[in-house]
């Protein structure tokens, strides 16, 4: 009896970790890899733009996207480090790239 509770809540979490990771994979607009990308266009840009009214914002904003990153959810951070870009009056390549598609 133990060991079928032991297999029903081991396939329950496995179904339920399945589920979880499906939306994740199927955002394309987050992952390590743009995080860092992201995360070096936001340091050129608020080193050229010091003297910005948004240069405030923008460095928390910044400062969220690396948290949210550094946690993993990449979707999260780079909707963060975009924001930053935004405030700076940069945009970011990965953004000029899907929408010229």
């Amino acid at each position: 009896m133990r060991l079928l509770t032991i297999t029903a809540t081991t396939l329950a979490l496995s179904l339920g970790a399945a589920v979880l990771s499906v939306p994740a994979s199927a955002e394309q607009s987050g992952n390590l890899a743009t995080c860092v990308k992201l995360a070096g266009q936001v340091s050129q840009a608020l080193a050229s733009s010091a003297q910005s009214p948004s240069y405030d914002a923008a460095k928390k904003e910044k400062g969220y996207g690396r948290d949210y990153c550094a946690s993993g959810l990449y979707a999260q951070g780079t909707t963060h480090y975009a924001e930053a870009l935004k405030l700076l009056g940069a945009e970011s390549a990965s953004s000029t790239s899907s929408s010229a598609s």
